[in-house]
C-alpha cells in the first residue's frame, strides 16, 4: 500500500479524530493477529461472531498507533494518550470508503471477475496471462467480498500496471456495491448457475445480480460475457459498455472449436477474435476450457500478444485447494478441490479425475454443497449420478447432504457395496486409513465449510 496521511483517511471515511498527532499509514488491517507496526491502522469490524473493538487495546500494545472504531466502550481510554482513534458510524463502510478513495489514485486497467462458477480460476488464469505484459496485482485467496475486496484494493501500489479483482455475492445489490468501490474498467461474467438460490430464488435473479457489475462500466469500457448463456446475454444487453462473448456458440467472439483432454491437460482449439489459436492448459478439466478462453480473450483485449497468452496459459499452476494435483511416490494421485463446490464444479472435478484413472482405482470423497436452496436435494442427487458416469470405483460421502450424493449414485446403478456414507470426518478418516491405498486416484471435494482438506492431511500421515 502507498503511504497515506491521516487527513486522507479521516476525510475518506468522514471520521472524527480522538487524540493528537499526525502520521503516515502504510498498512491497514482488520485482524489483530496480522503483522503490526507503528504505521499500521487497525479497523475494528463487527460480525455475527466477533467484534474487533475487543482487540483495539491488543493492537495498540503491539505497536499500532491508530484505530477506526464505531464505539469506545471496549477500549481502555487511559491507554490512548499517545494513540489516535477515528470514530465513525460504521467501520465496514469506513473501510470501503477508504478503499474507494484510494483506488481513485490509480489510472490502470482493473478487471472485475464474477460469475456463479469458475471466477477464482478465471481470475488466476487471467492474472497469469497479464503478468507477461503488466505488473499485475490480483485478489488473493477468497478476498472477494465486502471486506476482502477493499483490502485487495488497498494493496495496489504505484508500480502496479493492472489489477484483477474477484467479486462474490449472495444477494442482489452486493456486486453493485463492490463495483462501486472498485470502479472496474472491464469485467468478465463467467456464467450463471443454480447457486445462491437460498437468497436469490431464480436463475433470472442470479443473472441480474451478476450483471450489476456492468452498471459501473462506461461505453468506453468492455465486458466479456458467456455467450452460451442466453439468459445472461438478455440481461446484459441493457447495459451500455462494449460487450464481447466467449463460448462454444458460433456467434461468440472467442469461440471454442474443439477441446481435447488427456492426463497432461487440455488442448483448446479456439478462434480468438477471428484468429485461430491452440491453447495448451495443464489441467485435464474440460469444463475449465471456458475459463481459459475468457481469460485469454480479456488479456488479448488488454493488449497482451497471442504468443504471450499461449506461453502463460501453458505455465499456469493452480493456487490453494483448487484442482491441486499431487502425485504420490507410490503411484497414486490426490486431487484436492476442496476450496468450494456446486453441482457444476463437482462434475468438472469428476471429469478431471477420470482423465487420471487409467488402470488405477478411482475414489471420490465428496461432501455437502451449500446454498442450493430448493435445488439442494436434486443437486446432490445429480452429482451422485455423475459419479457413475465418470467411472468412480469407490464413492465416499461426508455430511448430512452427502447422503443424497450416495443415493444418486445407487439410483444410477452403482453397487451399494462400493458406496460409503459418513456423517462426520472422524468416521470417514477411520475408513480411509483402513481401506484406501496410496496407489489410488482420490478426489476430495465439498463446499468450503466442510473443510475436507483436513481429511487429506490426516490420511497422508497415516
Amino acid at each position: 500500500m502507498n503511504e497515506l496521511t491521516l487527513d486522507f483517511i479521516i476525510s475518506s471515511c468522514r471520521g472524527k479524530k480522538i487524540g493528537k498527532g499526525n502520521l503516515f499509514i502504510r498498512n491497514i488491517i482488520t485482524d489483530s493477529r496480522q503483522k503490526i507496526d507503528a504505521q499500521t491502522l487497525f479497523i475494528a469490524l463487527k460480525g455475527e461472531n466477533y467484534d474487533g473493538h475487543k482487540f483495539v487495546d491488543e493492537t495498540f500494545n503491539k505497536g499500532a498507533q491508530v484505530a477506526i472504531v464505531s464505539s469506545t466502550e471496549d477500549i481502555n481510554i487511559n491507554m490512548i494518550e499517545d494513540k489516535i482513534l477515528i470514530l465513525v458510524d460504521d467501520t465496514l463502510v469506513a473501510l470501503q470508503e477508504i478503499a474507494k478513495e484510494y483506488r481513485k489514485q490509480f489510472d490502470i486497467p482493473i478487471v472485475a471477475v464474477t460469475g456463479s462458477v469458475g471466477k477464482t480460476t478465471t481470475k488466476e488464469i487471467l492474472s497469469t496471462c497479464l503478468t507477461s505484459s503488466f505488473n499485475t496485482h490480483y485478489t488473493e485467496g477468497n478476498f472477494n467480498n465486502d471486506i476482502g475486496l477493499p483490502l485487495t484494493l488497498l494493496k495496489i501500489e504505484d508500480h502496479h500496471e493492472a489489477a484483477v479483482v474477484e467479486m462474490a455475492m449472495r444477494a442482489k445489490g452486493e456486486i453493485l456495491r463492490l463495483a462501486n468501490i472498485a470502479m472496474p474498467t472491464c469485467a468478465i461474467i463467467t456464467n450463471v448457475e443454480l447457486v445462491h438460490l437460498e437468497t436469490l430464488g431464480t436463475l433470472e435473479n442470479i443473472a441480474q445480480a451478476k450483471c450489476e457489475v456492468l452498471e459501473k462500466l462506461s461505453e468506453k469500457n468492455f465486458a466479456l460475457i458467456n455467450g452460451d448463456n442466453s439468459l445472461l446475454l438478455k440481461v446484459a444487453k441493457d447495459y451500455p459498455c462494449r460487450q464481447y462473448t466467449f463460448g462454444y456458440n458460433h456467434g461468440c467472439d472467442c469461440r471454442i472449436i474443439e477441446v481435447i483432454s488427456n492426463e497432461n491437460g487440455l488442448i483448446i482449439d479456439v478462434e480468438l477474435f477471428q484468429e485461430r489459436v491452440k491453447l495448451e492448459f495443464p489441467i485435464p478439466a474440460p469444463k475449465l476450457a471456458l475459463n481459459v478462453v475468457a481469460a485469454a480473450g480479456t488479456a488479448f483485449l488488454l493488449g497482451v500478444t497471442i504468443q504471450d497468452i499461449i506461453k502463460q496459459i501453458a505455465s499456469y499452476k493452480p493456487a490453494g485447494n483448487r484442482l491441486a494435483i499431487s502425485h504420490l511416490p507410490e503411484g497414486g494421485i490426490i486431487i484436492n478441490d476442496t476450496y468450494n463446490a456446486n453441482p457444476l464444479s463437482m462434475l468438472s472435478a469428476l471429469e478431471t479425475s477420470l482423465a487420471f484413472k487409467g488402470t488405477k482405482r478411482l475414489v471420490a470423497v465428496l461432501g455437502d454443497m451449500y446454498e442450493l436452496g430448493e435445488y439442494e436435494e436434486e443437486g446432490h442427487l445429480s452429482v451422485g449420478m455423475s459419479v457413475v458416469a465418470n467411472k468412480v470405483d469407490i464413492l465416499i460421502t461426508v455430511g448430512q447432504l452427502g447422503t443424497y450424493i450416495a443415493e444418486g449414485a445407487i439410483q444410477a446403478g452403482m453397487d451399494r457395496a462400493s458406496v460409503y456414507h459418513f456423517t462426520d470426518k472422524v468416521e470417514c478418516l477411520h475408513y480411509m486409513k483402513h481401506n484406501l491405498k496410496k496407489t489410488d486416484v482420490i478426489l476430495f471435494k465439498a463446499s468450503r465449510g466442510m473443510q475436507l482438506e483436513m481429511l487429506i492431511n490426516d490420511w497422508l500421515v497415516k
